[in-house]
């Protein structure tokens, strides 16, 4: 039993890269200044709930369907492997959907530098992460 919560809790955090539902208050001139103000949500959500609006509807639509044990033990584990600090978005392409960001952060326990590809979506004219991808630093 334990074993599928911690499963479901990983694919949660796969989905979420990373969360339909109102979409975030200021609206964003470029895939960047949207992803680093993600970050910031991020950084201070308290629920996996206050990031669904930052994430292609899609895996909102996902991650809103599962219960509510699940969703926590997810976000739980969201943040305890996503602690990266100092996020920089180093190039930004522009993709016939949206955009693909390359990133860099440093683990918040000094691991080192890591390196993301982000791919961010347009969805009615907001951005939205369709997915989030990290190698290297982060995680406990």
């Amino acid at each position: 039993m334990r074993t599928r919560h911690i499963a479901a809790a990983v694919v949660l955090a796969a989905l979420c890269g990373s969360p339909a539902g109102a979409q975030p208050a200021a609206s964003y001139d470029s895939g960047s200044a949207f992803y680093l103000a993600y970050r910031q949500a991020f950084d201070k959500a308290t629920t996996i709930d206050e990031l669904l609006p930052w994430v292609a509807k899609g895996r909102a639509e996902q991650i809103a369907k599962a219960p509510d044990t699940e969703r926590r033990e997810a976000f739980a584990m969201i943040k305890m492997f996503d602690d990266r600090t100092n996020v920089t978005v180093t190039r930004e392409t522009p993709s016939a959907a949206g955009a693909e960001l390359q990133v860099e952060g440093v683990s918040a326990e000094g691991r080192g530098k890591a390196t993301g590809v982000i791919t961010l979506v347009k969805e009615g004219g907001a951005w939205r992460i369709e997915r989030e991808s990290w190698k290297g630093g982060g995680g406990r």
